[in-house]
């Protein structure tokens, strides 16, 4: 169906019609506010950095930080939703260390509120945070405490910064070994204090609605004067700007014209602004913390307004990998990607900035397939990892979604593969034991696992209209639990735990040959849905199962031509209603080699998406219906998220998995493969971060092409796809080769 031109650039607006978006998608324009030449980076106040970082239990500074955010989502968010239980935040923790010493060393530290130190055996008396350590064999405990904030500690001295052999432990009887990152090595900053810069974005373009013009750099409101301002990046923060004259000052913020001409404050996705009276002074306004682009500016008598900025809080990152192409539309789907992703990052990577603000299992650990290259912040993606866990000592009363914590052990897969650090699940290794037995614990006679046991059921994403039956048994959710045990399984051999291992392969392969039997439907040549809550065979087809079947090596390979060319295209409303679980789809769609079916989809939803002037990728696309219906979820006009990091994903896989077929071993993480495919392009120029270093690419449709590979890693090279022409480099070097 081809998408009508009159949805492409317009927007209704009380009967006048704004031609939104002029120019806004034109080539080299940045879509991430730290990328933006008009945007500046706001100075902050340096402070003391040890050489060592900050440590804490594994999995607190999520839950802490977790805490956080539920709090701003009650304080800020209209509606907000929450199921399942999480691993809760606690007061305390002890540290310990033994260590020889070669000198005498003097040791400092700092943390929560309260700490105690005990040097072999003989607790501290002074208040003061440091020590002198003699010469030999020393044992440092330390207890923090506090109140409402993560018990953590920083310890800085000769061979004690070292964080090797550092255990912590809840109740001074079980320990752990320490979780820490370098990004915290500032003594006088927390980790679960704020980490974002503050980023300075100056207003894009002004509506004016109603008696007002623009003088010089002021705005002038006459009676009655209306005016929308649109900072073309959407972001969390505050805006502020000067005011003068006697007015009744009002405010409402949006992530879309409509939303932010919406007077019902039933319809308010953001509590209500409180209105500002100006007294006839010159005064200093600035608005509470707030997620939008749009803002609308109302006042009943004349007003001056002038140096207006959006003082946003962006996550600090690298942006490792890069992409660049002959396209510019293709470089705007991948720079909009990057930048939802980027604007959902805070502590985590969340579900939507507007509505809600909160850590969500699946949003969490889909983003990082594609957050974890572009700006390869390991700590943000354990924090998704831990709070897509369950608790610990889990039990059925703890189950919200009942496959939300499945994507857990698929998250600490790529986390391993991408970092190459074993640590990661072994930090967490008790948790995930727990949490695989606790799915075997409520298994069906068959093995599946169904959501009578959680307050939710299972939620695939958003486009279900064909199924599956959330309140059934899922036939997706049975293949994630298989690809768990499998992955499981994996770990165990990690962790040198045959026996374990054994156990999850047993328990997979019973699984796997009841998924076959019961879902496969041989006629149809796919799986279907599951049952229904009554019990009933669902025979629908949906793509949930088939995608993650496909990840899963169980949808067999000879017929992923009959499910790409006839199965899908006639599932109804499969690209009427697009959701956030396109990231994991789309790798299916490169492991079953059709990458080339990815393009015109992104085109066509995402593509027409920034067609219409939004900078942001949505939660969920409807691209057949109204403008009017597609800012609509929940019964809401504005429930929709218009920044949503799931949905950043897609455009990342398509470059990363697609365009440039990069894969990677996992029996040997050291080794990588590139199967490039320019499709139509004439160029493509990247840059792929991985454990070793960076894999740059240079690929030209006619002439020379060119990679160049970091020590440490091997590269099998796939020219245009096909293995009859593979190169293998073993050594770091620059390599020319046709792109034939």
């Amino acid at each position: 169906m081809k998408i009508p031109v009159s949805k492409k650039a317009q927007i209704w607006i009380t009967g006048l019609l704004l031609l939104v978006g002029c120019n806004l998608q034109a080539q080299g324009q940045a879509f991430d506010p730290m990328s933006d030449p008009q945007c500046k980076i706001q100075p902050f106040p340096q402070k003391e950095v040890w050489k060592s970082s900050y440590m804490w239990y594994p999995g607190q500074l999520a839950a802490h930080m977790q805490k956080l955010h539920k709090e701003k989502s009650k304080e800020r968010c209209s509606y907000v939703g929450y199921p399942g239980k999480f691993n809760e935040p606690i007061g305390h923790a002890y540290f310990k260390k033994t260590m020889k010493l070669g000198k005498e060393t003097l040791v400092k530290w700092n943390g929560a509120e309260t700490i105690s130190c005990t040097v072999n055996g003989r607790k501290m008396e002074n208040s003061h945070r440091f020590c002198t350590l003699p010469k030999g064999t020393n044992t440092l405990f330390f207890e923090v405490r506090s109140e409402n904030n993560l018990p953590c500690l920083i310890i800085d001295g000769e061979q004690v910064s070292d964080l090797v052999g550092w255990q912590v432990s809840l109740d001074n009887s079980e320990w752990n070994s320490a979780e820490t990152y370098s990004m915290y090595d500032q003594p006088d900053k927390r980790p679960d204090t704020e980490w974002e810069e503050t980023v300075r974005i100056l207003p894009d373009q002004y509506l004016f609605l109603r008696n007002t013009v623009r003088e010089g750099n002021n705005l002038k409101l006459g009676k009655h004067g209306r005016l929308i301002i649109d900072f073309r990046h959407l972001e969390v923060g505050n805006v502020s700007f000067t005011a003068t004259g006697k007015s009744n000052l009002s405010f409402r913020v949006g992530e879309s014209p409509e939303e932010v001409l919406n007077e019902d404050e039933k319809a308010f996705e953001q509590k209500a602004i409180p209105s500002c009276v100006l007294s006839g002074i010159k005064e200093k306004i600035r608005l509470p913390e707030l997620a939008l682009r749009y803002l609308i500016v109302e006042c009943d008598e004349p007003c001056t307004l002038s140096d207006i900025y959006f003082d946003a809080k962006i996550w600090p990152v690298d942006f490792l990998m890069t992409f660049e192409c002959n396209d510019p539309k293709m470089n705007n789907l991948w720079n909009a990607g990057v930048a939802t992703l980027h604007t959902s990052m805070h502590n985590f990577y969340l579900d939507g900035v507007k509505r809600d603000y909160l850590p969500w299992s699946m949003d969490a650990i889909v983003s990082a397939f594609a957050g974890d290259y572009l700006f390869g912040d390991e700590q943000v993606s354990r924090n998704g990892l831990s709070i897509a866990l369950m608790p610990p000592n889990p039990k059925v009363s703890d189950l919200g979604i009942v496959d939300y914590p499945l994507h857990a052990l698929i998250g600490f897969k790529q986390n391993y593969l991408r970092y190459g650090n074993l640590r990661t699940s072994l930090l967490y290794k008790k948790r995930i034991i727990q949490m695989l037995d606790f799915y075997t614990s409520i298994q069906d006679e068959n093995g599946f696992i169904s959501a009578k046991h959680s307050t939710s059921g299972f939620i695939p994403g958003w486009s279900t209209k064909m199924g599956p039956d959330g309140q059934g048994t899922a036939a997706y959710g049975q293949i994630m639990l298989y690809l768990n045990f499998k992955y499981g399984a994996y770990f165990a051999r990690l962790w040198k735990e045959k026996t374990l291992a054994h156990k999850y392969e047993q328990r997979a392969e019973a699984l796997r040959k009841s998924i076959l039997t019961h879902f496969w439907d041989e006629g149809q040549k796919a799986f279907i849905n599951g049952y229904t809550k009554a019990g009933d065979k669902d025979m629908r087809i949906s793509h949930h199962a088939q995608y993650w079947a496909i990840l899963a090596d169980l949808f067999p390979s000879q017929y992923f031509d009959n499910l790409f060319d006839k199965v899908l295209p006639s599932i109804k409303y499969y690209k009427e209603n697009i959701s956030y679980e396109k990231g994991y789809e789309f790798l299916a769609y490169v492991k079953a080699g059709r990458t080339r079916d990815i393009f015109p989809f992104l085109n066509a939803v995402w593509g027409e998406w920034l067609d219409q002037g939004y900078t942001r990728f949505p939660e969920n696309f409807s691209p057949y219906a109204s403008v009017k219906e597609q800012l609509v979820f929940y019964n809401r006009p504005f429930g929709l998220s218009l920044c949503h990091g799931g949905n950043g994903v897609p455009p990342v896989i398509a470059v990363l998995n697609g365009l440039l077929g990069f894969s990677q071993s996992d029996r040997d993480i050291s080794e990588y493969s590139l199967a490039p495919q320019l499709m139509d392009l004439d160029w493509v120029k990247a840059r792929i971060p991985v454990k070793e270093g960076f894999i740059k690419l240079n690929i030209q449709r006619t002439g020379t092409s060119t990679i160049d590979i970091p020590a440490g890693c091997v590269v099998h090279l796939y020219n245009k796809g096909t293995a009859s022409q593979k190169k293998v480099l073993r050594k770091a070097g620059h390599y020319e080769f046709i792109y034939q």
